[in-house]
C-alpha cells in the first residue's frame, strides 16, 4: 500500500473526516474499493509449472479448495507446511489443498523448487505449483491486501469464503463443512480489521509528527531527531484517542504510551499494559511483542517494578499459548526470556517453573526443526 503523506492539519480536521468516512464505508459495505475480498469470485489459477501432484486447472463448481501462497525463502511458510499437510489428509475427501509458489527470484529454476518440495516429502502432501509471471501474487495476495506470506484462501463453489493466516484454517474449514460459517459476517469482520489497520497506519504518521522534532546540531552539522517529554507524549496520545477511541490499543499507540508511562507512572503503565493485553480490537496478538519490547528496552535504564516484569513474562506465555505450531517459533528462546523477566521480578518459583516448561518442550520437540528448505 502506498504510503500517504499527511499535511500539517489539526487531527480533528482532515484526518478525522477521512477516517470517519472510511469507518462509515466499511460498516455500510463498502463505498470504496477494498480489492479482492470475501464473497468475491476467485481469480483464475495461472500456474507456470506443477512441481508436485495432480495439476488443478480451475475451481470446480460445488467444491472447496484451500489455496496456500508460499515461497522457498519464507521460513514461516516452510514451518507451516507439515501442519497444512496434516489438514490436507484430514479433509482429503472434503477439500482440495494446493500450494502456489510466488515471489521467487526471477531466475529461480523450476528444478530448484522441485528439489525443495521433494526434500519436504509428505510434509508437503498436496499439489504444488509455481505461478506464471506475477499474476497470482498481484491478483490474489496484493489485491486482497494480505501484504505477506504465508497467506491462505478458501474457495467454496468458486467464491472466496475466507482469507487469512494458515493457523486458522482448521477452525474455519470445520465451520464451513458443518454449515455454521457465515460468509457475510466474515466479510464484516475482515473489513473492520482492514479499517483498523489503515487507521493505525495513517494515525501513526500523525502521531510521530506531533511528538518528534528535528533539532539542528551545529557541532556535528546534523539534524537530530528528538522526542517531546513523556508527559507531553501522553497528552498528545490521549487527545488523539479522545477523537478516535479505536486508536487506544493500536500497536503504534501502545508502544509510545506504554514507554512514556514507564518513565512517569509505573502503576499506570501496568494498568495500561494489562488493558492492552486484554483488548481484542486488533487482530492476533500485536500488544504482546510491543509491550515486551518496551519492558526489555527500558530494563537497566530506569527502575522497573516487579509487576511490570511479571507483565512482560505473561506476554511471553500468551505468545507461546497462542502459537499454533509449537514445534516452531523459537520457543526455547521465548522460555529463556520469560524466565529472565521472572528473575528480574525476583520470583524464583516462576523462574524454576518456566525452566521446567522449557525442559518438557525440548523433550517433546527437540532443540530445532529442519523444515527442508534448500541450502
Amino acid at each position: 500500500m502506498k504510503k500517504m503523506k499527511l499535511n500539517k492539519v489539526k487531527f480533528t480536521g482532515a484526518l478525522l473526516i477521512m477516517l470517519s468516512a472510511f469507518h462509515l464505508s466499511v460498516n455500510a459495505q463498502p463505498l470504496i474499493n477494498l480489492g479482492l475480498n470475501i464473497g468475491d469470485p476467485a481469480p483464475p489459477l495461472k500456474v507456470k509449472e506443477w512441481v508436485k501432484g495432480t495439476p488443478i486447472q480451475n475451481f470446480e463448481k460445488g467444491k472447496i479448495y484451500v489455496v496456500e501462497f508460499w515461497a522457498s525463502w519464507c521460513v514461516p511458510c516452510m514451518d507451516s507446511m507439515p501442519r497444512l499437510s496434516k489438514l490436507a489428509r484430514k479433509y482429503q475427501d472434503k477439500a482440495t489443498f494446493l500450494a502456489i509458489d510466488i515471489l521467487e527470484k526471477k531466475d529461480m529454476p523450476a528444478a530448484e523448487i522441485r528439489k525443495i518440495v521433494e526434500k519436504m516429502g509428505d510434509r508437503m502432501d498436496f499439489p504444488v505449483g509455481m505461478e506464471e509471471g506475477e499474476f497470482m501474487a498481484k491478483k490474489w495476495v496484493d489485491t486482497s491486501r494480505q501484504h505477506s506470506i504465508p497467506s491462505s484462501f478458501i474457495v467454496n463453489d468458486g467464491k472466496i469464503d475466507w482469507i487469512g493466516h494458515p493457523q486458522y484454517l482448521d477452525s474455519v474449514l470445520t465451520q464451513i463443512l458443518n454449515k455454521t460459517w457465515r460468509r457475510e459476517f466474515a466479510l464484516l469482520k475482515r473489513n473492520h480489521q482492514l479499517y483498523l489497520d489503515d487507521l493505525d497506519f495513517q494515525a501513526a504518521d500523525e502521531l510521530v509528527s506531533r511528538i518528534q522534532r528535528y533539532v539542528v546540531n551545529m557541532a556535528g552539522n546534523t539534524r537530530d531527531r528528538v522526542q517531546i517529554s513523556p508527559d507531553s507524549v501522553i497528552l498528545v496520545i490521549d487527545e488523539m484517542v479522545k477523537h478516535i477511541p479505536g486508536l487506544e490499543y493500536s500497536s503504534t499507540f501502545i508502544a509510545f504510551k506504554f514507554a512514556a508511562l514507564l518513565e512517569t507512572d509505573s502503576q499506570k503503565a501496568y494498568d495500561y499494559g494489562r488493558a492492552a493485553m486484554m483488548d481484542g480490537k486488533y487482530s492476533e496478538d500485536p500488544s504482546y511483542p510491543v509491550l515486551i519490547a518496551q519492558i526489555e528496552e527500558h530494563s537497566g535504564k530506569i527502575k522497573i517494578p516487579e509487576n511490570i516484569y511479571v507483565l512482560g513474562a505473561e506476554c511471553y506465555q500468551a505468545i507461546i499459548d497462542r502459537n499454533p505450531y509449537p514445534e516452531f517459533g523459537e520457543m526455547p528462546l521465548k522460555y529463556d526470556k520469560m524466565a529472565n523477566l521472572y528473575r528480574l521480578a525476583g520470583n524464583q518459583e516462576k523462574v524454576t517453573e518456566t525452566e521446567q516448561k522449557k525442559e518438557k518442550y525440548l523433550l517433546k520437540y527437540g532443540s530445532a526443526k529442519e523444515v527442508g528448505a534448500a541450502e
